[in-house]
């Protein structure tokens, strides 16, 4: 195998990739990327962990097809600190993969591993495919993964993504708090479909396109995403995802509008003191909101913002960070904190709704 390519393009490429591979792996060819060239000068790159999988074609100029695997944090580290324009990269049927630029003032070999044992992915079938908009489906994701703890496991392991004839939805929750949004979408596929997307594929997922739209497809095991060149790939987490619906308050009774950023600085600043659930009691009162903590081995914290509130008055604790992780994901200068009493979840949402969809946080108030 002997191929050119520009050294840019190709490390921008190569890059995508890098999310894919496990850090620890008892097979050691899935920390490879499987490069293939073609005679019509396609270079196809594969990645996948057997959860996830992503494919990519780019045109170079090939002088001989071949193919090799070879590992690929490795290989990606080399190209991208290659020197600038186009680099030569060359396998002679040894497993010995030579790279070098134009000049050949820079030359580097790497081991690899034979391209017969690197396992097939899934085969995708687009003919009929559901098309999503880059930067709604990046605005689901972007509300919904940080809640899903890599620890977590089966059903809590990712955010369930449902589809129906008009709306497109996602939820994620780790039992504590719950994620949900969603926007309008005319999809005139008949009965919704819904799959829990992994933590992971939805970090890929926001990876391989930035703009247009996605092309999605499923079979009865793997999920699939088409992005211009790309195709993502991702194992259906077989579970079944809890009744989130359950626990969002049909209505509420009281609602208190709050600056972001000032309830963001107060909170980082009590935060200071560390303890075990990170409570912080929160004293909605008329005007204004306290916010409280005592750790009785490192002191106690009281702070006062001004706020939009007639109701009665509520005192609450909350995970801290909880909320900082909320304020985190939203564009709006205020925020929205919609409840009833203290023994039911409090819905958060920006004060200005985004253009890409709808987003509400409810969080269960702490034990203290």
């Amino acid at each position: 195998m002997r191929i050119f390519v520009e050294k840019n393009f190709f490390s921008n490429e190569l890059k995508l990739f890098q999310g894919v591979f496990e850090k620890k792996t008892l097979i050691d060819i899935l920390q490879n990327i499987k490069i293939t060239a073609l005679e019509n000068g396609d270079l196809e790159l594969i990645a996948t962990d057997l959860e996830i999988g992503l494919s990519s074609k780019i045109q170079v100029k090939v002088e001989e097809p071949g193919t090799f695997t070879v590992n690929g944090k490795d290989f990606y580290d080399l190209i991208s600190k290659m020197p600038e324009g186009n680099i030569e990269i060359s396998e002679n049927n040894d497993l010995n993969i030579s790279i070098s630029n134009e000049k050949k003032t820079s030359k580097y070999k790497l081991m690899g591993l034979q391209s017969a044992d690197y396992p097939q992915l899934p085969e995708a079938d687009f003919s009929d495919p559901i098309s999503l908009d880059v930067k709604q489906l990046g605005f689901l994701i972007n509300k919904s993964y940080f809640i899903i703890s890599p620890e977590m496991k089966f059903n809590l392991g990712g955010a369930l993504l449902t589809i129906s004839d008009d709306m497109i939805e996602m939820a994620s929750t780790d039992g504590h708090r719950l994620s949900y949004s969603h926007f309008d979408y005319k999809v005139e596929r008949g009965d919704s479909v819904n799959f829990i997307i992994s933590r992971k594929s939805l970090l890929e997922l926001l990876k391989i396109g930035d703009g247009g739209s996605i092309e999605f497809s499923y079979d009865k095991n793997n999920l699939f995403f088409r992005y211009q060149n790309r195709v993502l790939s991702s194992r259906i987490i077989d579970q079944k995802f809890p009744n989130y619906k359950t626990v969002i308050p049909e209505s509420t009774e009281n609602e208190a509008i709050i600056e972001s950023n000032e309830l963001n600085t107060t909170l980082k600043r009590i935060l200071i003191f560390k303890s075990r659930n990170n409570g912080v009691v929160f004293k909605f009162e008329k005007g204004k909101l306290v916010l409280e903590r005592t750790t009785p081995e490192k002191g106690e914290a009281h702070d006062e913002i001004d706020i939009e509130y007639n109701g009665e008055p509520i005192s609450v604790a909350f995970n801290g960070n909880f909320i900082i992780d909320f304020l985190a994901h939203v564009n709006s200068e205020k925020i929205t904190i919609k409840m009833n009493d203290t023994e039911s979840s409090f819905v958060f949402e920006p004060f200005t709704p985004s253009k890409e969809g709808k987003f509400i946080y409810v969080v269960m108030p702490l034990n203290i």
